[in-house]
């Protein structure tokens, strides 16, 4: 792998045949003793191994046990396998050693088997996706709010601030996958045999399993998720006060031979992956789409199932092969005596009348002072009409290469200006309320890779208006 491929290296902690079992005919039987394996022996939950591990034969006899109370394995026939349980045992533990989940040393004369730390690691984490079940969005954001008032009121270490950045990425990361989850999961739900079976499996699967544990709650005011604002601005806190020198220095004496270059960009990776909170209003917008479309097409399947005849297809299967059996004498149909299809019981076609001939009303062409009067209308409308690409201009010309730009220092040298300052007055406003701007705000388009912070404590006057002072501040490059 080149240097510059930014993909983590897997298999240089994982052994390279490690999910072999997990792809052989046999993947359900082998995933089913691996949890055992970690539920019993090296999970969380189970009692503090040795440090020499526990003996080969204490493993393959749990294998023994498991295997005689549920027995599911079949060969390539479809047949139990005749072979006895002690060979099978040991049969299923060679091959997860040699695929990597165990690792065997010998002591002494014992043959002992552990789980290495990054497989263990790696189990752990596919056992906690495999219970995934609907997160709570509020919580998390609480968490990180509470990890980012440590660094800034109490001093915390750089271990703070990485874990509040690791809860934002997995926030950000489980919000995105909601979309996909409800989008694969309403083909299947329309496979269901019956309006019931679809039923139960929409509310078991569709709303229980995927939905967020708070999502009627979301767009409340008084939401955790409304203080991502606050979460933002500890952030800017942390990046332009003593505490990024401070965070610095923490994150160069834990870093192999003290490299303050690798400090430096630790130190920009979390805070990056914090600034990345601002961005959740665009995966909520998109989940609340996928949702409405979801529920529009449940709905919709709902309505045809109920008004539809019970087994339609079966029904029409059956008049058919009624129709092909019956005799000739029953075949009637409710017509009268005489040819079915007779050109004189067709319709006569249709005659369309000639059109009215229409004539040309007669225009008189516009004077040039009339012409000019409707151009100049035109100007003065546009000038006045502030668009987001007009209020993107604007703001990249007094931003330029800088971060942030106080209202104190915009110029205004025309109509468009004078509008383009009012228009980031009213955004300046409108963001300062609980929940900053709501997503169905229609101004909320006009930000484009800026935001508007607004200072209710100082006041800024120009030769034109008298207004708040609010301060532009760079998210992104604007497109």
């Amino acid at each position: 792998m080149s240097g510059s491929d930014p993909t983590p290296a897997l298999f240089a902690h994982l052994p390279d045949g490690l999910f072999g079992p997990l792809a052989s005919p046999n993947r359900l039987h082998y995933w089913s003793i691996l949890g055992r394996l970690y539920a019993e022996y090296f999970g969380p939950d189970a009692p503090l191994p040795p440090s020499d591990g526990y003996p080969r034969r204490e493993l393959t006899g749990a294998i023994e046990r498991w295997l005689i109370s549920d027995d599911p394995w079949e060969d390539d026939e479809g047949e139990s396998p005749d072979t006895p349980l002690t060979l099978r045992a040991n049969a299923i533990y060679d091959r997860l050693r040699a695929a990597g989940w165990l690792r065997q040393e010998r002591v002494g004369v014992r043959e002992m088997a552990t789980m290495t730390q990054a497989v263990g690691l790696l189990l752990g984490t596919l056992w906690d996706f495999a219970e995934r079940g609907p997160a709570f969005l509020g919580a998390k954001i609480r968490s990180v709010e509470l990890l980012l008032r440590q660094v800034v009121e109490h001093d915390a270490g750089g271990d703070a601030l990485d874990e509040a950045a690791d809860q934002t990425r997995g926030l950000l990361s489980h919000v995105a996958t909601i979309s996909v989850r409800v989008r694969d999961l309403m083909p299947e739900l329309i496979k269901a045999g019956s309006t019931a079976q679809f039923a139960r499996q929409l509310f078991e699967r569709y709303v229980t399993e995927l939905f967020i544990g708070d999502y009627a709650q979301l767009h409340n005011a008084d939401h955790p998720l409304a203080r991502r604002t606050a979460v933002l601005g500890l952030v800017r806190d942390i990046e332009h006060s003593d505490h990024r020198t401070r965070l610095l220095h923490w994150y160069q004496e834990r870093t192999p031979g003290h490299d303050a270059e690798r400090a430096a960009w630790r130190l920009e990776r979390s805070l990056r992956r914090l600034r990345e909170l601002d961005r959740i209003a665009e995966y909520l917008e998109r989940l609340d789409e996928d949702i409405r479309q979801a529920n529009r097409r449940a709905l919709a399947f709902l309505d045809y199932r109920l008004r539809a005849p019970d087994r339609f297809d079966v029904l029409l299967q059956r008049a058919c092969r009624g129709a092909l059996a019956a005799p000739e004498s029953a075949l009637r149909l409710p017509v009268a005596p005489g040819p079915l299809l007779d050109e004189s019981r067709l319709r006569a076609p249709r005659t369309r009348s000639r059109p009215i001939p229409r004539t040309a009303n007669v225009t008189t062409p516009p004077t040039p002072e009339q012409l000019a009067r409707m151009h100049l209308l035109r100007q003065m409308k546009r000038v006045r009409q502030v668009l987001p690409e007009d209020l993107a201009r604007y703001v990249d010309r007094h931003l330029g290469g800088r971060e942030r730009v106080a209202s104190d220092e915009l110029a205004i040298d025309s109509i468009a200006d004078l509008r383009a300052y009012q228009v980031l007055t009213t955004l300046a406003l409108r963001s300062h309320r609980n929940g900053g701007l709501r997503r169905d705000d229609p101004l909320r388009r006009m930000l484009r890779g800026f935001d508007v912070e607004l200072d209710h404590r100082a006041r800024t006057a120009n030769h034109h208006l008298d207004t708040p002072r609010f301060t532009l501040r760079r998210t992104r490059h604007a497109a």
